[in-house]
């Protein structure tokens, strides 16, 4: 390997380094290295040669993951590359905080609504890393509270992260939401004990979701979810003359 290339890797190994690593700062590093500009087909040659070796992480065409830290990068940690402003929340914060029983199949983040003509794009994102599913909700709603209580800061370095207590009350907001799809989660799947209680009923508070809270904990949000979802699944499945209609319903994702 010659010197620059070796000198590259150093770099991206040390300490303070980005874990996740867009093309543009790869051509930065790499003429630093190199002293000189590096030819983008001679750069491009390395980063095949990085993957094969598992050093980087390819996320969408231009976007890698930094292995040669450590800890390594993680998807979540490109979620602000994919969507600006994201925070990761719901499944995924509550699973990293150890609250959460249903291991989520890729990341969930959440999207802050401004008012105005302009709309975030949500819906899910397919990585070679995994799927990333974006929510949205109101800004105000999404940066409720003290920072300290809404913000994982021990997570948050890379990319802002909600604390489980924060992730359970966004999912609980867009379960009640009639702009959402997005069922509550199972009380059997949330490990209450494992949340701090003080932090969650100042958050509950700020975002006024005090009663949602407490019928989500002793079942009757849930029972109610479940009796709205089942009469919307016996009206849409009826057409307008009275009869069945064949299509199925579909499960939503995270």
């Amino acid at each position: 390997m010659t010197p620059w290339k070796q000198a590259l890797e150093r770099s991206l190994g040390e300490v303070g380094s980005p874990p996740v690593l867009p093309f543009t700062a790869l051509i930065r590093a790499a003429g630093i290295a190199r002293g000189t500009s590096v030819p983008t087909a001679t750069l491009h040659g390395w980063i095949t040669d990085a993957t094969a070796r598992g050093r980087l992480a390819p996320v969408i065409r231009g976007l890698y993951l930094n292995r040669f830290v450590s800890p390594p990068g993680r998807l979540a940690d490109a979620v602000p590359h994919l969507r600006r402003d994201a925070v990761v929340s719901l499944h995924t914060a509550l699973d990293e905080a150890g609250a959460y029983n249903n291991p989520p199949v890729g990341v969930t983040a959440i999207l802050p609504l401004d008012p105005g003509p302009t709309r975030p794009v949500v819906g899910r994102v397919t990585t070679a890393e995994g799927p990333v599913y974006f929510r949205g909700m109101p800004r105000r709603m999404l940066e409720a509270g003290e920072l300290p209580d809404r913000l994982d800061v021990g997570r948050s370095h890379h990319h802002p992260h909600a604390t489980a207590e924060k992730a359970l009350l966004d999912w609980l907001y867009l379960a009640t939401s009639p702009h959402s799809t997005l069922a509550p989660p199972a009380l059997h799947d949330v490990d209450v004990e494992a949340l701090d209680r003080r932090r969650l009923g100042r958050l509950a508070a700020h975002m006024g979701l005090t009663d949602v809270l407490r019928q989500w904990r002793t079942g009757g949000l849930l029972v109610r979810q479940r009796r709205s979802t089942q009469q919307a699944t016996a009206d849409s499945s009826r057409t307008r003359d009275g009869t069945r209609s064949l299509r199925k319903n579909r499960p939503s994702p995270p």
